[in-house]
């Protein structure tokens, strides 16, 4: 009769657990995939605390830099321009302090900023407002009469993200709550064309609401911490495989 290798260390053996084996082979892949995915995004936020770095320590851009076809992401902006307070969008589900609330954004008119033969204009964020406990309810915010030069960052949204199907394809009153919104969709929303990015208002700038915008969530380093806990799990993982299936405890002991 054979002995059992988890109890013989005379010498290494195999003992082969079916169930055990399978469930390694389904998990194993799945934690280096979920390690390497975790690497990908460091990469990803690395590259834009870096681009936000780099076009922060650049001067403010002013009208006749918007024409310039370079990066302008995060790059500071100095804009003079009437805000349309009639038209008003309150993007909807922006949670600050534990509270709900919204983003409140409003089309800034540049008459003399003109690409391809055609007039644009600047989606304004003028940051955040809480909500009212009645959702019926948007919130009452100050316009801004007349002519004003606007400070803030320039921004275009970033791919992926969580977007809320709101089902709106034309806004039919004003001012209307949105699920979620671009420059491109402003164009939809709005009927006009507008610049490839956005401004978000500085704190101190004129028309300034809660402001106060986060580059990134999750910095680099935390993205790169996760994939050593998938990537030590999967290590793991290979090791007690290798224990539950061998005798190798016994056998390394007896050496």
């Amino acid at each position: 009769m054979k002995q059992d290798p988890q109890f013989s260390g005379e010498k290494f053996e195999w003992q082969l657990n079916a169930k055990i084996i399978v469930f390694s082979l389904v998990l194993f892949p799945l934690l280096i995939v979920l390690g390497f995915w975790q690497l990908e995004r460091a990469e990803e936020k690395r590259s834009i605390v870096n681009e936000f770095r780099t076009n922060q320590q650049a001067v403010p851009a002013l009208l006749e830099d918007l024409l310039e076809s370079q990066n302008h992401q995060y790059r500071s902006a100095w804009l003079s321009g009437e805000l349309d307070g009639e038209r008003r969008v309150f993007l909807d589900n922006r949670v600050k302090y534990g509270r709900p609330g919204y983003e409140v954004l409003e089309v800034m008119s540049l008459p003399n900023l003109i690409i391809d033969g055609r007039s644009q204009r600047v989606l304004v964020n003028r940051g955040w407002v809480a909500a009212s406990l009645d959702r019926r309810e948007l919130p009452q915010v100050e316009s801004i009469s007349g002519e004003a030069q606007l400070r803030g960052v320039l921004y275009h949204n970033l791919r992926g993200g969580y977007r809320l199907d709101d089902g709106i394809t034309t806004v039919t009153e004003w001012p209307s709550r949105v699920g979620w919104v671009t420059v491109e969709r402003a164009a939809e929303l709005f009927g006009d064309d507008f610049y490839a990015y956005q401004l978000r208002l500085d704190a101190d700038s004129i028309g300034a609401l809660d402001t106060g915008w986060v580059t990134v969530a999750v910095q680099p380093e935390k993205h790169t911490g996760y994939a050593v806990q998938w990537f030590a799990m999967a290590a793991v993982l290979l090791l007690m495989t290798l224990i539950a299936n061998s005798n190798v405890s016994r056998w390394i002991k007896s050496k």
